[in-house]
């Protein structure tokens, strides 16, 4: 592998000759006009509308149940919590299964 001592000249030409021409005395940069307003402008969808208000309201929503998670409670403090142990095992091989269709 030979590494050469040669560098490539750099390109610049163009940017100083634009740097010249804005630096001239007397140059113009052309003016928007000022009879008419010129703007850009977005509207949003209804469907987008729609969805962001659904988002906000579910954002509103507790994704606890506080009123279950008392009455758990309470049942544990009582003693009358039950496990159900064939309950929590079918429900977990049916998950399984739906995530292995899915």
């Amino acid at each position: 592998m030979e590494i050469s001592e040669k560098i490539p000249p750099l390109r610049i030409d163009a940017y100083l000759n634009n740097v010249k021409d804005k630096n001239r005395v007397g140059a113009t940069t052309p003016q928007p006009s000022d009879t008419a307003e010129k703007y850009d402008k977005v509207e949003l969808s209804q469907a987008f509308r729609d969805v962001n208000k659904a988002k906000e309201e579910l954002a509103s929503i507790h994704d606890i149940r506080t009123e279950k998670v008392d009455e758990i409670k309470k049942q544990i403090n009582d003693g009358t919590y039950k496990i159900d142990g064939n309950k929590i095992a079918f429900n977990m091989v049916r998950q399984s299964i739906i995530d292995e269709i899915v």
